[in-house]
């Protein structure tokens, strides 16, 4: 069997001939095409994070006050089945700056953090102190080592096309203890 796109000789209401064949040619085009015409609008609709995984946040180090960078790994969830484990696979993912897997990471919440102001929020009154995520405060200081947080990780590409991992997470705050008013 055998197909071939009209040739029109004449128009229809509202559109001359030279339209009506374009309008084919265009259709035929598009059908041919509809692969690559689906991911183009994958692609463009696609944002610009270029990767994803759940990582586990291990340790913080001060960029400023209130803004830390974050040492992270993917984090592979214990099996619910009991006898069922398997040993967690080396994967370099998020292997950007040869660390075998820990990747430093940025936390989008601390971005515009200052000594003042914390999510947009005056952290002077009443004062509050805050943690780098995953922290427990000890009950003097936020400690920076063996954190308790899972997040998401997405990696993006900064303006010098380096790696630019980052998760957005709250900070743990604690408000500070106040002298009672005379």
């Amino acid at each position: 069997m055998s197909w071939s796109r009209p040739i029109f000789n004449q128009g229809i209401a509202g559109a001359n001939r030279a339209v009506v064949n374009l309008w084919t040619r265009g259709g035929t085009i598009a059908a041919d095409n509809v692969q690559t015409l689906q991911w183009a609008r994958r692609e463009m609709n696609a944002g610009n994070v270029v990767s994803l995984g759940l990582c586990k946040l291990l340790s913080a180090a001060s960029l400023a006050t209130n803004r830390w960078e974050y040492s992270v790994e993917l984090f592979f969830p214990p099996s619910r089945t009991p006898g069922s484990d398997i040993a967690a696979p080396t994967d370099s993912t998020f292997d950007y700056d040869g660390t075998n897997g820990t990747v430093k990471a940025l936390n989008l919440r601390e971005w515009f953090n200052t000594s003042v102001l914390v999510d947009g929020v005056d952290i002077t009154n009443p004062p509050v102190t805050i943690g780098p995520v995953g922290s427990i405060f000890n009950g003097t200081i936020w400690p920076t080592a063996s954190l308790s947080a899972i997040a998401n990780l997405y990696v993006t590409y900064d303006l010098n096309g380096k790696a630019f991992p980052y998760f957005d997470r709250p900070n743990p705050t604690r408000c500070t203890p106040q002298e009672p008013p005379d």
